[in-house]
């Protein structure tokens, strides 16, 4: 968390530095294994994440072993410099909807979001979404560009129908992920797409059925951490202050009165 941000991004050109980060993460996300991106006309006019991909002329290169370090870089930025959520022009899109069980679980898991499942997507973007003849459950999105669409299922009770329930949540969340990611690669507002399901199966279980979006979701909810111990730092160290600065006035108005009591004992009429 100590990497500066002005090393390592070219923040006197946030527009460009958004549609690279996109770029980035969406190939990582396509091709978990690719090491290197081939650098773009007037790529090397600017900053973007030296430390890790290093300053070689024709590619951008790294290890694969930093690449948790890259996505917590790349959240902070988006976390600093992203711009507001008004193009959304978010709506309260949750209604009521049949009372099946499935949709019972959907509540829950809309209701718990923020606090229990995916801390930072507290805004519902979508639900029975359609994208062609296809229909998604829950996308929910951040304050940083991020989509995830979310897929529940009940698993059941007989085993064999848990594991086949599973298999098909996973799928579909696949599914839904990708074709959220060829809506939206050329919307410039949408960084990128991560995939989640949500089943029970008499336990409740958040998943990400690609590896590679479970390692962007743990830089991010590293980011979100830190960020949140930060602010409690910030607080008890404010209140300490205040306490400190109280008793020091408080002492020094007491010392004050004392002086003033002590001058009117040594007074005569």
């Amino acid at each position: 968390m100590d990497v500066s941000l002005d090393e390592q991004f070219d923040i006197n050109n946030v527009d460009w530095t958004l549609s690279k980060c996109k770029k980035f993460l969406r190939l990582v996300q396509e091709k978990p294994t690719e090491t290197r991106i081939k650098k773009e006309p007037g790529d090397g006019s600017h900053l973007f994440l030296p430390m890790y991909l290093g300053k070689g002329r024709e590619f951008y290169k790294w290890d694969s072993k930093n690449l948790h370090d890259i996505f917590v870089a790349i959240f902070r930025f988006l976390q600093k410099y992203y711009h507001d959520l008004s193009w959304l022009n978010l709506k309260a899109l949750h209604k009521d909807k049949h009372a099946s069980k499935e949709a019972k679980l959907q509540d829950k898991f809309i209701k718990e979001i923020n606090d229990k499942w995916l801390p930072g997507f507290g805004y519902l973007y979508d639900f029975e979404y359609r994208i062609g003849y296809h229909k998604g459950d829950l996308i929910f999105t951040d304050d940083n560009g991020f989509l995830v669409a979310v897929e529940t299922k009940r698993g059941g009770y007989n085993p064999v129908l848990i594991i086949q329930n599973i298999n098909k949540a996973k799928e579909q969340a696949i599914k839904y992920r990708n074709l959220l990611m060829e809506r939206t690669k050329n919307d410039s507002n949408i960084i990128t797409i991560l995939g989640v399901y949500f089943i029970d199966v008499g336990k409740k279980m958040k998943l990400f059925p690609l590896d590679i979006d479970n390692k962007i979701w743990e830089a991010i909810k590293k980011v979100h951490e830190f960020n949140k111990k930060s602010l409690t730092s910030d607080k008890i160290s404010i209140a300490q202050t205040i306490g400190r600065e109280t008793f020091i006035r408080s002492s020094q108005e007491a010392d004050s009165d004392e002086d003033i009591t002590d001058g009117l004992e040594n007074t005569h009429l």
